[in-house]
């Protein structure tokens, strides 16, 4: 939708439009009402015709965001709706132009009865590098869109690879904000590059730092979801890489508690209460690492993005793990989803060493067929992995439906995630909030 709205001074000697003021401007606005804006929401663009400065503000800030905040001269400005779960509604956003304000009234359509939102979903890209002349530190912006683009495939129900069950189509998007938390637009959408002193980083460190620097560079976690780029640093002692780690979805104690998350006690919690940076974390040493349909690779930084994000999201690993993240040889449902075979990693591993050693001794390529096979500790049966929330060697390519019925739980009813929630209550509080810190990668 494009409205045009124009700023006009006086044009003839003796003739004043609408509004003018003590220096001679004006404003007239052409059209004052935005209506039909869909129930998914939108970004709208409305061209600026403009003499002199101007200011923009919208009065109903948690579902409808106005950018630029100010200008000068003829602009477009973006209106950005968020997606709405209840009835029909209307915000005001308030064009000032030389003391003179104009009001445009933006209405939006209620969900229709029976059909599920489409949640759009801002994300931001913090990108932490000490040299930037290091192609794996300070990662392109064109990079970025690249390997979101691939995400929002996994999440659309696309895959790689051709067997098992369908991928489900979670009916999530993600996308680049234009613009920050304090409406200022962005050079690079939803990309934002920070120096910093030291690299590498450890990212357990980061995910639990209390310090206002990790702290200050996230944007506010109920409009957006803050992704953080940086080199992590090796693990003593461990013989594996980590590429991502994410905190876990909150769920608030009631009706609405989704089992195997955290308890909190509010459904609502202003991001300035949080005493750590929630986010989600990747390893930019991998950030150029990619799959194809005929070739694989486990580093492939897609697949780490859309793993992590469904941690994000509420979503556990597919296999065997106890409360604490670590592995468990009992055969239990650690994932909440009875649509993805439990199996033991230990075992696995050890069937893995079996496959690489028989294909050295034959003097052959070792098989990605045998590789992406697990054994169903539940009922001893081979299963492929086509399992995004799994590790080791595996197509990695799809979402089952209650993996799915997970995440839509986590859209409508978590605390600091972003999107429309039913029954939240906001909560106008800066108070630190002592929240367990959770996170899997």
């Amino acid at each position: 939708m494009r409205f045009k709205i124009l700023f006009l001074s006086m044009i003839l000697s003796g003739i004043f439009f609408a509004g003018c003021s003590d220096d001679g401007a004006a404003v007239t606005v052409l059209q004052t009402e935005l209506e039909e804006v869909p129930a998914e929401g939108t970004i709208l663009s409305v061209d600026i015709e403009a003499i002199g400065a101007w200011e923009t503000e919208s009065m109903e800030p948690d579902w409808c965001n106005v950018y630029p905040k100010n200008g000068s001269g003829n602009a477009t400005i973006r209106i950005d709706v968020s997606g709405n779960l209840s009835s029909e509604r209307t915000a005001t956003v308030m064009l000032s132009s030389n003391g003179h304000k104009t009001e445009i009234q933006v209405r939006q359509a209620a969900l229709p009865e029976n059909q599920e939102l489409h949640y759009r979903i801002p994300v931001v890209f913090h990108v932490l590098y000490k040299d930037k002349n290091d192609a794996k530190q300070y990662i392109l912006p064109e990079r970025i869109q690249e390997v979101l683009a691939e995400v929002n495939n996994f999440y659309a129900g696309g895959v790689r690879y051709s067997g098992g069950e369908a991928g489900q189509d979670i009916n999530v998007e993600f996308y680049l904000a234009e613009a920050d938390g304090e409406g200022n637009v962005l050079e690079n959408p939803g990309v934002q590059y920070h120096e910093w002193p030291e690299m590498p980083i450890d990212c357990e460190e980061f995910m639990e730092s209390n310090a206002e620097e990790e702290i200050g560079i996230m944007w506010d976690q109920n409009r957006f979801i803050n992704i953080v780029l940086y080199n992590f640093a090796a693990e003593a002692g461990s013989q594996t890489v980590t590429l991502g780690i994410s905190h876990l979805a909150y769920s608030a104690v009631g009706s609405t508690y989704l089992e195997g998350l955290t308890e909190v006690e509010y459904s609502y919690m202003d991001y300035r209460q949080l005493g750590y940076p929630r986010c989600v974390s990747v390893n930019s040493l991998y950030f150029d690492q990619s799959s194809t349909a005929e070739r694989y690779n486990s580093s492939d930084v897609s697949v780490t993005l859309a793993h992590e994000l469904g941690h994000y999201l509420g979503l556990h690993h597919a296999f065997n793990e106890d409360e604490e993240g670590k592995l468990a040889s009992d055969c239990i449902d650690s994932d909440y989803c009875t649509d993805t075979p439990p199996y033991d990693r230990n075992i696995y591993a050890k069937i893995r060493e079996a496959i690489y050693a028989e294909a050295n001794m034959m003097h052959r390529p070792v098989s990605f067929d045998d590789l992406v096979m697990r054994i169903d500790c539940s009922t001893g049966r081979e299963f492929v992995s086509y399992n995004l929330m799994d590790y080791e060697v595996s197509c990695s390519d799809r979402f089952t439906a209650q993996q799915r019925n997970r995440i839509r739980h986590v859209l409508m009813y978590s605390p600091l995630i972003p999107g429309p929630k039913i029954g939240a209550q906001t909560r106008s509080s800066q108070e630190k909030l002592d929240l367990p810190i959770v996170y899997r990668k």
